[in-house]
């Protein structure tokens, strides 16, 4: 009871206070003809008076601040579409890079390995048919001896590999169409030659170096030359 009582009384004090500051407020602001009296007090100042205060509508701001964000998020949100887009393009496309080097590198290697093999079956065609002329050759010599005479010289070219295959084909050339003269294809520095023929006399080289001529070789003349004779 007394607690009520007392609580009572401390609301009516309070009620009092109010209204007389309310008042005194009123009356300072009162014109009387003598002049005019504004009071402005901050918002602190009504809260303790009034027992309220004016709050700056915040919800607004916040609003404007939400929808910001969302427009942010919507135009980005293409962006890294688009750049995860890219990326699996770049992916893709090293990917394909990756493949087309590795046909490339097969298709190099393959070239590489069919030119060794095509030189090596030269090379080794190339030492059957030497090792078959060293043979035959072997054959006549001991049968036959070296002497002055004359031979005639088809083609004679440089010192590149070119030469000699050029030289080697006109020699193969030769043997079907001079049948029953040597052919001799040799390196006479600084050249590659091609030549054939053991003749003893100059007249009768002459004679063979007419016809030959007439089969087009017609670069083709006559050379002293070590040949080789039957005993």
């Amino acid at each position: 009871m007394r607690t009520r009582t007392i609580c009572t009384v401390a609301f009516s004090l309070f009620l009092s206070c109010q209204v007389y500051s309310q008042s005194f407020l009123d009356h300072i602001q009162e014109d009387k003809g003598k002049g005019s009296v504004s009071v402005k007090q901050s918002d602190e100042i009504s809260k303790l008076v009034n027992g309220s205060s004016k709050e700056k509508p915040e919800s607004g701001k916040a609003n404007e601040e939400k929808t910001r964000r969302e427009e942010s998020s919507r135009q980005e949100s293409p962006r890294q579409e688009s750049r995860s887009t890219s990326t699996v393009s770049r992916r893709e496309a090293d990917r394909g890079s990756s493949r087309a080097d590795e046909e490339r590198d097969k298709a190099r290697r393959e070239r590489e390995r069919k030119y060794r093999e095509t030189v090596r079956n030269q090379k080794l065609k190339e030492f059957e048919e030497n090792t078959s002329a060293s043979d035959s050759r072997k054959k006549v010599m001991s049968n036959s001896r070296r002497a002055k005479g004359y031979r005639i010289q088809v083609y004679a070219g440089g010192n590149t590999r070119a030469d000699r295959a050029k030289a080697q084909e006109i020699g193969a050339k030769l043997k079907t169409q001079v049948v029953g003269q040597p052919i001799y294809v040799h390196f006479y520095s600084p050249r590659w030659c091609c030549r054939f023929g053991n003749f003893r006399n100059q007249e009768d080289a002459n004679k063979m170096l007419k016809k030959i001529k007439k089969m087009g070789y017609n670069n083709a003349c006559v050379i002293r030359a070590m040949i080789t004779v039957n005993r």
